[in-house]
């Protein structure tokens, strides 16, 4: 039996009620491209809280046992299982969304190049089911190919038309830019025109964009850099020579630890932190 299975049918009646709470949740798992239903996401939401909770009431109450009584220990095991398990299942709560995004950012910084490949293969007049198959085979294109190879299976498996798988993902996909382009292709397909002239047009405009934000990635990775220069090193120099001095005026050995902290696990994780931030931020994977 699958997670999803047993989840639901422990906690499917539960999930049911509670629905009408958590329907904002299911626009989000569409565009998170997970495969649940309102009812199956919240079912394995409390099955993995619930879980937690009395693993981690078992786990606290046996450590504060070891340094208070049984009835303390059992207290606050009951109190701190609830707000770890509390914080997991807030965690469920905002998944989908973060992953949502976190795909509309991919699809984002891979859109212009996608965008350009359309281009060429609607140049060679096939019908527009081909750009989407074309694109879908390339796994280089990341979201932009399993977005492709979505409205590819609405057609060939559920017999869809090409305009209403077009708009079923249109509406589905958590990128603005992708919604704008299929609906766009669209309205070419319905209208009968120049499909390639309107996907070279799409490409400039995502292209330019795409410019605009490598741009600004560079105007924003150089203050970064300053910051970090200037907070970072020449604040690490400047606390190590003054602690230093400080350390041999006062005739006391304490601050060699701080300094060893400082520099062999501190500066370290700072350098990590700036350098995790500017790939976050970037427009290229």
């Amino acid at each position: 039996m699958s997670l999803s299975s047993a989840s639901y049918s422990i906690f499917g009646g539960i999930s049911r009620s509670v629905k009408s709470y958590f329907l904002d949740i299911e626009e989000d798992l569409h565009k998170a491209n997970m495969n649940y239903t309102v009812e199956e996401y919240v079912s394995i939401s409390l099955f993995i809280s619930s879980l937690n909770f009395f693993v981690e009431v078992i786990l606290f109450a046996f450590i504060f046992a070891l340094f208070t009584d049984i009835l303390t220990a059992l207290l606050l095991g009951l109190t701190l299982g609830a707000i770890v398990s509390g914080l997991l299942f807030l965690l469920f709560y905002t998944y989908p969304s973060t992953l949502a995004k976190s795909r509309a950012n991919k699809i984002r910084k891979l859109l212009p190049i996608a965008a350009a490949y359309m281009t060429t293969v609607s140049s060679s007049k096939l019908p527009s089911i081909h750009i989407f198959k074309t694109i879908s085979r390339f796994k280089e294109y990341g979201e932009v190919s399993k977005e492709a190879r979505s409205i590819v299976n609405d057609v060939e498996i559920l017999g869809m038309s090409l305009s209403s798988a077009i708009k079923r993902r249109a509406r589905k996909t958590p990128s603005r830019e992708f919604s704008e382009l299929l609906w766009g292709m669209n309205a070419v397909n319905a209208a009968g025109g120049d499909m390639t002239a309107y996907l070279k047009e799409k490409t400039e405009e995502l292209m330019n964009d795409y410019r605009r934000r490598i741009r600004k990635y560079a105007q924003d990775l150089s203050v970064y850099i300053e910051i970090y220069m200037t907070l970072i090193i020449t604040g690490s120099i400047f606390f190590i020579v003054l602690s230093s001095t400080i350390s041999m005026i006062s005739g006391t050995l304490g601050t060699v630890v701080i300094q060893t902290f400082v520099v062999l696990v501190l500066l370290p994780i700072v350098s990590i932190a700036f350098m995790l931030i500017a790939k976050g931020v970037s427009p290229t994977d």
